[in-house]
């Protein structure tokens, strides 16, 4: 069995895709080689833009971050293996909150004021 994609649409589409390429190709190979040159070095122009700007704001120290973790991962495995077993100090545990602790009341007060007089919309 082939692993090509099972889309309908995506094989219509790489079809009609290979059907330009080869009329091109027949009705006017110098304009299909300087379509395909012109498409290249956009790509290679795309990827140092990105790696030569925009990974470089990357600082080291954001480099070392992100890395840590991985490198940790790693000493954590040989150090457990070198250092002895020892006993470990019994955790103190935090007093638990009740679960349906009430809060209380909002600081909420009502406004006396005209409440009959119709507002005009036209101003607002």
């Amino acid at each position: 069995m082939s692993r090509l994609p099972a889309n309908p649409f995506l094989l219509l589409l790489f079809g009609l895709a290979a059907l330009g390429l080869g009329y091109q190709l027949v009705t006017n190979p110098l304009g299909l080689i300087t379509y395909l040159v012109v498409g290249a070095a956009v790509a290679v122009g795309m990827y140092f833009l990105f790696t030569r700007v925009i990974l470089k704001r990357m600082s080291m120290s954001q480099y070392q971050t992100a890395a840590r973790p991985k490198s940790n991962t790693k000493n954590k495995s040989y150090k457990a293996v070198k250092q002895p077993q020892t006993k470990n100090k019994p955790l103190k545990k935090r007093p638990s909150r009740p679960i349906n602790k009430r809060r209380s009341d909002h600081n909420l007060t009502v406004i006396e004021g005209k409440k009959n007089r119709k507002k005009n919309r036209a101003l607002f």
